[in-house]
């Protein structure tokens, strides 16, 4: 059987190539206005028009972070670090803490904070908690608690418990404000980091020492209810002043860091002129976090 010899306006050619093509529509005209000009196209919103309001704090809890879906820890995945408590399945990771979304000065501030610092630490890299891998701000933390696990039979226990705890403890909300740079090595793993020691914003500025008494009174509730189900708490070492002092926010971390006399001279960047705003900033801290798994709740402090 012989092929059949299609032409080139069989198989799809343009309009030239096929005279029997049928003719274009012709092209809609654009509309004019009574003085005959075209209508010029929309601007572009100014700053005030485009600026969006601000996102309630009750959305930020409901993407928290990312669900995982592989219980084996690889480091590889995450800049070396591995868990400091072991994926068991009907364990809940939990954790107690105040939240702070700094603002978009803020923010920047505390990015060219960081990378002062790590032009001065050598060859070590310096990571920031301040943005997502895909440059999205993150929120900063004051932990209130350790890291901890609780079970599927008493985790609704624990948040009615702390629930209640908090909601009694007569602390009315209140703020903080960073005062020193400092690290922090952390006694479970080979990690360093980078944080902001925090005082409550009323103490004076003279201040020797930094005092953090509503802080104290958050702490002693949490640890009260974390001891009651059997959990590590937070801050016991000995003397008040040791656990008044060790409330911090951490911006950056990095593995392998020593803390000597060469590391300690990058944090002396906190003193120079244009870092001392960041002494007077009052962060609000409105209620407490609690994270059960990917569930956060936030109980609030009292208005006073």
């Amino acid at each position: 059987m012989a092929l059949v010899d299609y032409s080139s306006s069989s198989s799809g050619g343009s309009d030239s190539e096929n005279p029997e093509a049928l003719p274009a529509p012709p092209a809609k005209r654009r509309r004019r206005d009574g003085s005959g000009a075209q209508p010029s196209p929309p601007s572009a919103p100014s700053g005030s028009e485009s600026s969006l309001p601000p996102l309630p704090p009750a959305f930020h809890d409901l993407y928290a972070s990312t669900v995982r879906h592989s219980v084996v820890d690889d480091p590889a995945l995450h800049q070396g670090r591995t868990r400091l408590i072991p994926h068991v399945v009907g364990n809940w990771p939990s954790h107690l803490y105040v939240e702070w979304h700094p603002l978009a000065k803020q923010q920047e501030k505390l990015i060219q904070l960081i990378s002062r610092v790590n032009e001065d630490i050598g060859q070590i890299k310096l990571h920031s908690f301040m943005t997502s891998d895909l440059g999205t701000p993150l929120p900063l933390h004051i932990s209130l608690s350790r890291p901890i696990s609780l079970t599927t039979s008493n985790k609704d226990q624990f948040l009615d418990q702390i629930s209640s705890a908090i909601n009694t403890s007569n602390v009315h909300q209140f703020s903080v404000s960073p005062k020193r740079l400092i690290w922090f090595k952390s006694p479970d793993s080979n990690r360093t980091f980078l944080v902001l020691q925090v005082a409550g914003s009323l103490a004076a500025e003279s201040a020797t020492t930094l005092s953090n008494p509503e802080l104290m009174r958050l702490l002693k509730t949490c640890n009260d209810t974390v001891g009651s189900f059997g959990q590590p708490v937070l801050y016991q070492g000995p003397g008040k002043d040791a656990a008044d002092e060790a409330f911090h926010i951490s911006i950056g971390w990095a593995l392998n860091l020593q803390v000597d006399e060469a590391s300690n001279k990058a944090l002396k960047v906190f003193d120079d002129a244009e870092f001392q705003s960041l002494k007077s900033w009052r962060i609000q801290v409105p209620g407490v976090k609690v994270k059960i798994g990917n569930v956060v709740s936030h109980l609030p402090l009292s208005t006073g």
